[in-house]
Order: structure tokens, then C-alpha cells, then sequence
């Protein structure tokens, strides 16, 4: 059985969530790992190994990892503000690519992104891992039997509050820092962190919904428009963080979406989804997941009545260790798409086209905001 040699980018919390689920895939060898913090990349290593029988080498860098070893992928979870200059250059080293939520900060980026694909061929996956939660993928078979007739508006939020959040990295060692007075913040041994200025802006890490809710819609989104709080949090004003931003975007198959994120206010668990809400209306049906701890999801359809779904996030029908996987038993499906499309020559599940159309809507509502909601039109990045 083939195995695809892969480095490992950015070792922080989130990829030390993902690396024990991702290794479980028979065709992963993990080779190297790669991380800006002092001794990260080693510490983690050294787990690894520990735990695996393997021999996965620690760098501090990047270039050093690709120049010294072998590799068919690169798994990026660095900065996201940062990550398309390397996901650029590992393509153009012939390197299959999976980066992480959102995708691209800027158009340019996102422009990046698919002109390096177009040149090098090589396989790009978007790490976005809610579209495979099992109440999406019975969304989508409705959606394809025509069960909601026609879908004509989308909504889902992001309120994932945290009392404190790491949106300062240490100068020195590049670890996540966690301010909780003003005084923290201010530590001139601290630098603002990418979550900072993304929060600042939370409509951003909207891709988390968008990429969910077009997979049951279909379409593109073509216009938006976007309001949000003033910057200076409400339960802690002594940071710059928007509290609360909203966008309107419409498709081209003519879908309202409604969608919005916050990351700085108290608010409370969805059940099994925590921080996310989705609800898609059609003429003949509406769905909607649990609006908190108290309710289920729920299904209307024409002349009938509510009903209490139990369709969960873990499909029933998988295997174990993919039910059991992190993220509501959602995170095993991105690598297992990835190595799919790379050993059999196939197009990523979340190819490089499908990752920028979840980016730059959200890119464009951010620019909305800045203009007081304006609206504005969001590139088609697959006409050249």
C-alpha cells in the first residue's frame, strides 16, 4: 500500500488535535515536523514518535524542513494570514497542499492560491472539515431529492465565546499568549497574533458556514453586504475585538444567505454542534439545528408539523475511529479526502476553487463593514 510522505507545518493546538486522528489513515507517513515556536516542533515530535514507533524529524523552520527531506504533502496549520505563501511555494515544489480554515485573508491571496494550482497541478484540499458532520450530509441528499423544493435562504452562525482567547504570540518564543487585563495585552515581550486581527473582524472565519451550506445550496456567492459592532468589546472593552459582524450575501442560483460570527460574547452551547447554528428554508421544507442545550434539530415540512431530528454529527454508518473523531466525528474526512485524490489522481473533495469560494465572500463582507454595508460584488475565480 502506497504511503504519502507528508510534513507537518505549524504543530500548535490545532494540529496536535488532528495528528493521532490523521495518522489512524493507513496511507499517511508522517515525516517531519515544522514549527516557529522554540522546542515545539521537537516536544511534539517526541510524543509522536513515543507513541507511534516512528521517526518524525523537528525543525524551526520551514525551508529547512522541505530543503532536508523528502516529502509527496505538505498539512499547513500555521497562521492562516500567512499560510498561502507557503502552500504557494510547497506547490511549486511539487507538493501536495491541505491548509486550514479560513483559506486565503485577502483576494489577492485567494488569486494566489488558484493560479498556483492551474500552474502546477498538483492536489489542493481545504482542511474544512463541518460540511462532513451527518446532518449536513442528510441536508444534502434532501437537497438533491428535492425535498426542500426551492431553497431560497441559508442561515448559520459562528458565537464561539471564550473568556480568553490567545490573541498575542510572545516575541521571543512564539508561543500563544492569553491576556486577561489590559496590562497583559500591552506586554511589550507580545505581538499581536493572527486571532487578534481576525477577531477584529470575526465575519472572517465564516467559512466554517459558508462551506456547510453552498455543498446543500449550490452556487456561488456574487454580492454581500456586511454591518458590525465598533471595536472595543462589550464584556471586555479594553481590546480591540468586534463583538458581533452580520453579513447578507446572495448566490447565483438565487439564495438569500444570512450569516454571522463573534468570538468576544458570552454565549451559550448548541448541543452536540457548540459554537455553530445552521437553518435552510425551502418551499416545501425547513430545517434548523439546536438553537442551544434546551432543543434537537428539527424538520418542518409544508402542512405538517415540527419535528425532533436526531440526526447527529457522526455518521452512524462509518466506521469507529472516524465516528470517534474530534470535531463531532468531522475530522477525520479532510485527510481521508486529500490522500484519496492524491493516490488515485482525483479532485479534492474541497478543491482549490471550492476553498476561495468559501474565503472571499467572507474577505469581501469584511471590506462591506469597513464601508458602512455597502454592497459588493466577490470575484469568480474560475473565470480567467
Amino acid at each position: 500500500m502506497k504511503k504519502i510522505r507528508i510534513g507537518y507545518l505549524g504543530v500548535g493546538p490545532r494540529a496536535q488535535v488532528l495528528l493521532d486522528c490523521y495518522a489512524m489513515h493507513p496511507q499517511v507517513e508522517f515525516v517531519a515536523f515544522a514549527d516557529i515556536a522554540e522546542s515545539r516542533a521537537a516536544d511534539v515530535a517526541a510524543i509522536f514518535n513515543k507513541a507511534h514507533g516512528t521517526d518524525v524529524k523537528a525543525y524551526t523552520c520551514y525551508e529547512d524542513m522541505v530543503n532536508n527531506e523528502s516529502l509527496d504533502a505538505l498539512l499547513i496549520a500555521s497562521d492562516p494570514d500567512k499560510q498561502v505563501d507557503y502552500a504557494v511555494d510547497a506547490m511549486h515544489r511539487g507538493l501536495h497542499v491541505m491548509t486550514e480554515v479560513p483559506a486565503a485573508f485577502t483576494i489577492d491571496q485567494c488569486r494566489k492560491l488558484v493560479d498556483a494550482v492551474e500552474k502546477t497541478g498538483v492536489k489542493y484540499q481545504l482542511g474544512e472539515q463541518t460540511r462532513y458532520w451527518n446532518f449536513i450530509k442528510q441536508w444534502r441528499e434532501m437537497a438533491k431529492n428535492g425535498d426542500f423544493g426551492k431553497i431560497y435562504y441559508a442561515e448559520g452562525e459562528y458565537l464561539h465565546y471564550e473568556p480568553y482567547w490567545d490573541i498575542l504570540r510572545d516575541k521571543k518564543t512564539n508561543y500563544q499568549v492569553y491576556p486577561k487585563t489590559l496590562e497583559e495585552f500591552n506586554n511589550p515581550d507580545c505581538v499581536p497574533s493572527w486571532r487578534y486581527y481576525c477577531f477584529k473582524e470575526p465575519i472572517f472565519y465564516m467559512p466554517h458556514e459558508l462551506s456547510p451550506l453552498l455543498s446543500i445550496t449550490g452556487g456561488r456567492i456574487t454580492k454581500v453586504s456586511c454591518m458590525g459592532l465598533p471595536l472595543g468589546s462589550n464584556t471586555a472593552p479594553h481590546f480591540d475585538l468586534c463583538d458581533l459582524q452580520t453579513a447578507l450575501m446572495y448566490t447565483d442560483n438565487d439564495v438569500i444567505f444570512s450569516l454571522r460570527a463573534g468570538f468576544s460574547s458570552p454565549y451559550g452551547p448548541k448541543n452536540e454542534l457548540g459554537a455553530h447554528w445552521y437553518q435552510i428554508k425551502g418551499s416545501k421544507a425547513t430545517v434548523e439545528t439546536s438553537r442551544s442545550t434546551l432543543d434537537t434539530m428539527k424538520l418542518y415540512r409544508a402542512g405538517g408539523e415540527w419535528e425532533e431530528m436526531h440526526w447527529g454529527t457522526a455518521d452512524p454508518d462509518q466506521p469507529e475511529y472516524i465516528r470517534n473523531s474530534t470535531h463531532g466525528g468531522a475530522d477525520y474526512y479532510p485527510i481521508m479526502h486529500f490522500i484519496d485524490a492524491i493516490i488515485n489522481d482525483k479532485t479534492p473533495a474541497v478543491d482549490v476553487y471550492t476553498a476561495v469560494e468559501t474565503a472571499a465572500p467572507a474577505i469581501m463582507a469584511a471590506e462591506s463593514a469597513r464601508k458602512g454595508g455597502a454592497l459588493l460584488e466577490v470575484p469568480d475565480f474560475r473565470k480567467r
